[in-house]
């Protein structure tokens, strides 16, 4: 039957594990930086949209499960580490941004993202791939240095989301239901050089830390009872390094376009944006 070997049972003191994925650092899901110097005059704002399509590994540390029968608690213990493997991400945002002063502007995002992954949970050929949903986040940028073509500044940005759907196999009778809860922050630093009048490039390092936690909830017939299965466990809160670079594409005096490429050791992300000041 379906996940029985990861169900430990009532007398037993042995818990089979998942197979365990190795990996040397995480990454969650990538959000849009775009140039990390602050863009906006005093009192001008910024609309616009963005999109990013991420591709990673997420460790998950070792949490717990707890099992009933027919409502009644039957046993529990905690849950084995593994890693969720080429976990794919989606996110489209509206970004609203007003500079307070010439060289510092704050952001606020609004959007909606879906992801998808494979058989890492049980290994058993499941998917899952979740409904859109929801989430919020926003930032600030700084200016620190202003010469003429080059600029040099900063990022600091948060998000926070939540996913939920169905973990699904086609030899399953029955889904299981995931939910996923995270919070992410990003710290960049780095140039941004004017090569003309239309066209400037940026990157530079960034710091990634991320935060959260995973569920799922499996029920399954044995005989004629109905025995529920809810396991939990927490995304790896360790931090991790990385590098962006892109490209601004000034195409009027308040209209641009910028597409970028982010890495990490465990993550890839493309990301595009079509933005308005007035």
């Amino acid at each position: 039957m379906k996940k029985k070997t990861f169900l430990p049972k009532a007398g037993n003191t042995w818990l089979l594990s998942f197979v365990v994925m190795m990996s040397c650092s995480t990454a969650f899901a990538l959000d849009p930086m775009g140039p990390p110097v602050a863009d906006l005059r005093q009192g001008q704002i910024k609309q616009g949209i963005e999109y990013s399509r991420s591709t990673m590994d997420i460790k998950l540390l070792e949490g717990d499960w707890i099992e009933y029968f027919d409502g009644v608690f039957n046993d529990s213990g905690q849950s084995t580490p593994f890693t969720l493997k080429d976990f794919k991400m989606n996110q489209a945002w509206f970004n609203f941004g007003y500079g307070f002063t010439d060289n510092l502007h704050a952001f606020f995002r609004l959007g909606t993202s879906s992801v998808e992954f494979g058989d890492s949970i049980w290994q058993d050929t499941e998917e899952f791939d979740g409904d859109a949903d929801l989430t919020i986040g926003g930032g600030i940028k700084a200016t620190f240095y202003d010469d003429d073509k080059l600029k040099i500044g900063g990022l600091f940005q948060a998000s926070w989301a939540e996913y939920d759907g169905e973990l699904y196999a086609s030899h399953w009778s029955t889904p299981d239901f995931v939910e996923i809860s995270m919070a992410q922050v990003q710290i960049a630093v780095g140039p941004t050089y004017e090569l003309n009048d239309h066209v400037s490039i940026y990157g530079g390092p960034f710091w990634h830390y991320i935060i959260g936690d995973l569920d799922v909830e499996v029920n399954e017939a044995v005989g004629a009872s109905i025995l529920n299965s809810q396991f939990s466990w927490d995304i790896d809160d360790s931090s991790t390094f990385g590098a962006f670079v892109g490209t601004k594409i000034d195409i009027n005096e308040n209209t641009s376009f910028n597409i970028e490429y982010q890495h990490t050791a465990d993550s890839d992300a493309v990301v595009a944006g079509l933005l308005w000041r007035f």
